[in-house]
């Protein structure tokens, strides 16, 4: 899909996106999802590579893709022609370091006032850990959002968090400063810290920051289950309403009066819904608790998530180059019709739009053919 193909609320927004890891892909994949054209910068080593495997797709589709070398001092100059007709350029250098190489905000500011730099970092721009490195499980224990999540240390997360966290954040910033560019004309720079967004998840929870965090029990109305099939349900049923219409669909009418007991009080009534519960498969269970108001549905892993009934209703996995993937969450609609899509064309080869992107810069065919002699551009 070229640039001016692009549909949706950004479309006619340019974004140039310089990220390597994660975070800016999951930031420009939601840039890209509503409409903006989003032009990966990809190393020349990597020009002609097919993206494989779930997470490249994933991140990677519905963007072109340019093969720049970054690291060269004459990139600087192809980046500030390329910046001079862009909306937004999105990085993850660590702070200071593209500043370092020649073009950063502190040149962009002057050079275009109009352009929105956002910069995201593990720790963000400044404090004490600006230039420090990490993962998603340090930002996320940093954040104090692994303790929240429960207070049995130690435990691993087996997916990113922190990450994706940050990546929407960054981009409701970009939204933003969209918007108020619309009203002042001016860009600005979007400071966005992954651990800052992973302990904003912590705002709905007066106490976390204290030494007194509040803590969501676990309880027999509040726990997985394991079923005849040995797959698990999650039952939610935590308020007086739920646990009642629970009690009565399993037939076990005399745990009403007692609405989910908590701690040790409540080991007689778990242990009697568990009873129940391994009495049938988890689709059973799901089938015939959800609509009854019972708060019970299935704990989906791997191909159960596109295979299950409401995903697939709604359209909220799609498939790209035979890889099932999340589709755009963002659902726009009017009274005409949806106004808003996912991308599920093949990701972009990196490099595979290098010319095109070049020419819309302005670049002349004889400088692009330069570049690539010199191995500027692949």
């Amino acid at each position: 899909m070229s640039g001016q193909d692009r549909v949706g609320p950004l479309a006619g927004t340019r974004v140039i996106d310089l990220t390597r890891f994660p975070p800016g892909a999951y930031c420009t994949l939601v840039l890209a999802d509503l409409g903006a054209d989003v032009v990966r910068i990809d190393p020349p080593a990597s020009a002609g590579r097919r993206p494989g495997g779930a997470s490249q797709i994933g991140l990677m589709r519905g963007k072109r893709s340019m093969a720049l070398d970054v690291r060269i001092p004459e990139a600087n100059e192809i980046l500030r022609r390329m910046a001079a007709t862009s909306d937004v350029l999105v990085e993850n250098a660590q702070p200071g370091a593209m500043e370092a190489r020649g073009f950063g905000y502190s040149h962009a500011a002057v050079e275009f006032p109009q352009l929105i730099w956002c910069s995201i970092s593990g720790f963000g721009q400044d404090g004490p850990y600006a230039g420090r490195s990490g993962h998603d499980i340090t930002y996320l224990a940093h954040s104090g959002l692994l303790a929240a999540l429960t207070p049995d240390l130690p435990w691993h997360p087996q997916a990113m968090l922190s990450v994706p966290l940050g990546a929407l954040m960054a981009a409701i910033g970009v939204l933003g400063a969209l918007v108020d560019r619309g009203r002042t004309g001016k860009g600005c720079q979007i400071d966005l810290s992954i651990a800052d967004a992973a302990m904003w998840v912590l705002s709905g929870e007066d106490g976390q920051l204290t030494d007194h965090p509040l803590r969501i029990g676990v309880s027999p109305g509040r726990r997985l289950y394991q079923c005849g099939d040995g797959e698990f349900i999650s039952v939610a049923a935590a308020e007086p309403r739920t646990w009642t219409a629970l009690c009565n669909a399993l037939d076990l009418p005399d745990l009403v009066d007692d609405p989910d007991p908590q701690g040790d009080a409540g080991i007689p009534a778990t242990k009697r819904l568990a009873a129940v519960f391994a009495t049938k498969p988890a689709s059973e269970w799901v089938e015939m608790l959800g609509p009854l108001g019972t708060a019970v549905g299935a704990v989906n892993r791997g191909d159960q998530v596109p295979a299950d009934p409401h995903n697939q209703g709604r359209g909220s996995t799609v498939t790209v180059a035979g890889v099932p993937v999340p589709a755009n969450p963002v659902r726009l609609r009017d009274a005409s019709g949806p106004r808003s899509s996912t991308a599920t064309g093949e990701p972009a080869d990196p490099g595979a739009n290098t010319d095109e992107v070049l020419s819309e810069a302005g670049f002349s065919s004889e400088e692009i053919a330069d570049l690539r002699a010199r191995g500027v551009v692949a």
